[in-house]
């Protein structure tokens, strides 16, 4: 699987965070971001038991390292937890879905729809190594971008921990995941493709739309869905 490049959204948008952004607009990408971060890795683990042979391993390890390696606390899920604790923001799954707006129940919806079904996993495996492949100068950013903000150790660990998972996720998402599954089932090899453009696709059009928000000089919230964010 060839490296997916960084969308031209994303990339602005983790740009803003790290050097610009408010406490504010921090708080509300995190907001945003709870959605999908407090279920981190379980869309994807559905694909284990669709999956064989070394496709499967591969996955196993990947997932192992997302649920923290059998320690609660350094599951990723939990990590992400400081990160909202720090901002003095619900941590309950689910807390502010209400509060969204379409883009990112698309990013988080796409998910659910390939892990629900066993004919999509092969766009499951695209999406995660999209995902995978792409995050690591994110979250740098987004690390650096807290810490100009005073966000401690505890708030920056998230992202932190990402910075270095993902580098090592990425050759075993792209070569040891998608190589061998493309191999096994060549059928499917146009799936994971089709897989990774969506979550790129999706990552794009939900980042642009926080931007122009932003630069709009209002909320990418929905309006009267949720009490005003006010940073910790």
């Amino acid at each position: 699987m060839c490296r997916p490049s960084l969308t031209v959204a994303t990339g602005r948008l983790a740009g803003h965070l790290r050097g610009r952004a408010t406490c504010e607009q921090f708080e509300e990408f995190v907001t945003l971001r709870s959605v999908y971060h407090l279920r981190e890795a379980d869309p994807h683990t559905w694909a284990i038991p669709r999956l064989a042979g070394r496709a499967k391993a591969a996955l196993v390890e990947i997932q192992a390292d997302e649920y923290g390696g059998g320690v609660a606390s350094r599951m990723h899920q939990e990590l992400f937890k400081q990160t909202l604790r720090w901002f003095g923001l619900d941590q309950t799954y689910g807390g502010y879905v209400g509060s969204v707006g379409g883009p990112t129940l698309a990013v988080n919806n796409v998910m659910s729809l390939f892990g629900l079904h066993r004919k999509s996993r092969g766009m499951l495996l695209g999406h995660l190594a999209a995902y995978e492949m792409t995050s690591s100068l994110p979250n740098r950013s987004y690390a650096n971008g807290l810490r100009r903000l005073g966000g401690d150790a505890a708030a920056t660990a998230f992202y932190d921990e990402h910075v270095e998972a993902d580098a090592v996720h990425e050759q075993i998402a792209a070569h040891d995941m998608c190589g061998s599954f493309a191999v096994a089932e060549p059928e499917l090899a146009g799936d994971v493709l089709f897989g990774a453009r969506c979550a790129l696709a999706l990552d794009n059009v939900w980042a642009a739309s926080i931007l122009d928000a932003w630069n709009a000089g209002r909320s990418s919230l929905r309006a009267g869905d949720c009490e005003p964010l006010h940073a910790g």
